[in-house]
């Protein structure tokens, strides 16, 4: 795609055969051989911009040609990703791709690179196109998501509130919190990338300010003394631990990887959303994974600790593991509501044959 548009072939439709004197009411087909009606010359802020069109108009004339994008939305997301990767940009370099009419140009109109497309360039336009514009729609919601994370809280509307909602219910990390949470998170989570390996995040010492999630790439943990003990992957967080007891970072971390996509929740929202049901979290872990999650509860009046763990989440075999280990051990009153939902719902998860076979081991 990056080479389509750079060779001037797939940007045909906003190209520098259009004139100013161009205001033929005819509509013609809109197709990389058949020009946009793009704005060739605007005064901007003074200044005259060559070779550009507001941001609807590279909506319609990407609707209009591919029949893969439905709605408006969608065509935004592709031209969101193409601005991403500097293909495509605003005039002053201050906006995302919008629907709106925001004036935007390609960088080989902006550099002084672009020249009339031969007919060879159509030519192989028209044969790659299809396959470009196809790879470029599952590029779209992606870029649309990290468009809506880098935007300030109160600039999300309730449509991208309800997108990053969507997304944050797939991810592991945040597989223990409530609905309730995960929506108060897609208000103020964010994205951040970084270009280059051996970046380092943060160093041992440091006041913790943030907790990170990663979406690509790998970071490594590294402590003094001891080097890299451990390296972090797509799915795994990190910086938690300083948040929750308000210390130092306890290590430093190290992105392994070049391009590196990172979702992070500063400290001022950490506190007030996570702090405490992080804290009262307890994770049991295999093979670096969790298998058994339970929560910090407090106990009724007069009972002699004043608190006690209930499940929150759970591997079917570990949770069995810990309700007989707490029951057998006598850790429990009369009323167990964790017992009461296992007999109610086992049989979802864990089918009367395994139950059995468990309890027999």
């Amino acid at each position: 795609m990056n080479d389509i548009i750079n060779s001037c072939k797939l940007k045909n439709g906003f190209g520098p055969s259009v004139s100013a004197t161009n205001t033929s009411p005819t509509k013609r087909p809109l197709s990389p051989d058949h020009p946009n009606p793009a704005l060739p010359i605007t005064e901007v802020s003074g200044k005259l911009i060559r070779k550009c069109a507001p941001g609807t108009e590279f909506v319609d004339w990407l609707v209009n040609l591919s029949p893969i994008v439905h709605t408006r939305a969608q065509a935004a997301g592709m031209w969101q990703a193409l601005l991403e990767e500097g293909i495509l940009s605003h005039v002053n370099k201050e906006q995302p791709f919008k629907d709106k009419c925001f004036l935007y140009r390609f960088r080989v109109d902006e550099d002084g690179t672009a020249g009339t497309p031969s007919t060879e360039d159509i030519n192989a336009a028209n044969e790659q196109i299809r396959e470009s514009l196809s790879a470029l729609f599952q590029r779209g919601p992606d870029a649309t998501l990290r468009m809506i994370l880098r935007k300030p809280s109160h600039e999300r509307t309730t449509e991208e509130l309800e997108l990053v909602f969507e997304e944050l219910l797939h991810i592991a990390a945040l597989s223990h919190l409530s609905t309730s949470i995960k929506r108060e998170l897609s208000s103020i989570i964010v994205f951040e990338s970084h270009a280059q390996a051996g970046t380092i995040l943060f160093s041992q010492g440091d006041e913790g300010r943030s907790w990170y999630i990663i979406l690509k790439g790998s970071v490594d943990v590294v402590i003094h003394g001891k080097g890299t003990v451990a390296t972090l992957k797509s799915g795994d967080d990190f910086g938690k631990l300083a948040l929750i007891n308000d210390a130092p970072r306890a290590a430093t971390i190290v992105l392994k990887e070049n391009n590196c996509h990172l979702l992070r929740v500063d400290k001022e929202h950490f506190n007030r959303i996570l702090r405490d049901v992080e804290a009262n979290t307890l994770r049991l872990q295999e093979h670096g994974k969790d298998v058994l999650v339970l929560e910090r509860v407090a106990k009724q009046r007069g009972q002699h600790s004043a608190f006690k763990y209930t499940v929150m989440s759970g591997t079917p075999a570990k949770m069995l593991e810990h309700l007989l280990e707490t029951r057998l051990g006598n850790q429990v009153g009369g009323v167990d509501p964790f017992l009461d939902d296992f007999l109610l719902t086992h049989i979802v998860f864990m089918p009367v044959v395994q139950l059995v076979d468990e309890l027999a081991n």
